[in-house]
């Protein structure tokens, strides 16, 4: 049987994903205290904002005293700073490049994890995931050289109960999240056997060909999403 061009076709509800990639990249940037030079620059540190950084730099690293560097940053910019600013430079902003280097690449990663379109439940899906390889990697640790059987039958039993805390609380919002879509009707349930009846019937009282390949049609399209859920 055709459809009736006045049927209009059910539309299921989208969840909502995760997004707001432009403002994950601007909070993550700020975490970053690098140039396009790739120099480390601490906008606060008076050092660092200084057009005559290498030269005072140079200068504490041939002689070794605090106070010629002050003497200098003095006369090249006619201000005056502490010993503390010159030895807060050196030892957190000089030659300290490489800290701010693996926080950009550590945010690439962030960033490129988060460009994932994913729904809640999907990350939920990978944290059990996760917590599931950990807790079969914890459990097959054996005892080595050094390392009682005790000392590791307790750290299994500790991170365990741990990591199940962190399981049982994802379930929990798992639960909450298909809650609240049942309650917004973005997700349909239906009691097995009724389901079951439902088809047989459908199946029992189809006359043709085509029909009973729609009704398949229809069991397979199901079984697709329910593999997707799983």
């Amino acid at each position: 049987m055709e459809p009736e061009d006045s049927m209009e076709a059910i539309s299921p509800v989208s969840m909502n994903t995760i997004s707001g990639g432009d403002q994950i990249d601007r909070l993550l940037s700020q975490a970053v205290n690098i140039g396009n030079n790739m120099i480390l620059h601490e906008p606060t540190c008076m050092i660092c904002s200084s057009p005559y950084r290498e030269e005072i730099e140079k200068n504490y690293l041939e002689t070794n005293n605090y106070s010629d560097a002050i003497k200098l940053f003095e006369e090249k910019t006619g201000n005056k700073i502490s010993k503390g600013v010159i030895e807060n430079h050196m030892k957190f902003h000089h030659d300290k490049e490489m800290r701010e280097l693996q926080k950009v690449e550590y945010i690439d990663r962030i960033k490129r994890y988060s460009s994932q379109n994913l729904t809640t439940l999907d990350r939920i899906s990978i944290c059990f995931a996760l917590i599931s390889e950990r807790l079969m990697g914890i459990n097959s640790v054996v005892p080595s050289d050094g390392e009682s059987i005790a000392n590791i039958e307790k750290m299994k039993s500790s991170e365990t109960a741990r990591l199940m805390g962190v399981l049982n609380n994802l379930l929990k919002l798992q639960a909450g999240i298909l809650g609240e879509m049942k309650s917004s009707g973005e997700l349909i349930s239906i009691p097995a056997n009724d389901f079951v009846q439902i088809i047989n019937k459908a199946l029992s009282e189809a006359q043709t060909d085509r029909e009973r390949k729609l009704v398949k049609g229809i069991i397979d399209s199901l079984d697709v999403l329910s593999r997707r859920a799983q």
